[in-house]
């Protein structure tokens, strides 16, 4: 009894199967993923009047393929030196640690709501760029910092 099923056993498996349909192809490299990534931002406003230390959070939503990434992000934080909270929110791109992103910026400080714009670049900390046309008070900002971003959610690929 032993032998046929070991012999019943051999010959359901030297059948062959159909390819299955969803298999994924075959790639060099890694995958592309959505990736939401979230996190703290700090660091100090330089170069104007109202210069202070700030802290916030950020949160993006990018695509990464290797080392290189392209998304969207927002931040919101309250600088001390401003007295006042800004938002600012647009697209980035980077590879590695190195990233641009710029976009819109607000500001709410003295009273005042200022709308603007932003654009910074990220070697590792970052330097940011912000301008208010129109603003009663420091119409330019100069912003030095860091952000810490952990994802917190994938799309596990393509």
């Amino acid at each position: 009894m032993y032998r046929i099923l070991v012999a019943a056993g051999l010959a359901v498996s030297l059948v062959p199967r159909t390819a299955a349909a969803d298999d994924p192809p075959f790639t060099i490299g890694s995958v592309p993923a959505w990736l939401v990534l979230g996190g703290v931002t700090s660091g100090g406003t330089v170069g104007v009047a109202d210069r202070g230390a700030f802290v916030g959070g950020e949160l993006s939503l990018a695509r990464l393929r290797d080392a290189s990434f392209a998304g969207v992000y927002a931040d919101g934080y309250y600088d001390w030196g401003a007295g006042g909270t800004y938002a600012t929110g647009g697209v980035e791109f980077g590879r590695n640690l190195v990233g641009l992103d710029g976009g819109a910026a607000v500001r709410f400080a003295g009273g005042d709501t200022d709308a603007g714009v932003a654009a910074r670049i990220t070697v590792g900390v970052y330097a940011r760029y912000l301008y208010f046309p129109g603003a009663a008070h420091d119409d330019h900002v100069v912003q030095v910092g860091l952000t810490l971003k952990l994802p917190l959610g994938t799309s596990g690929g393509h």
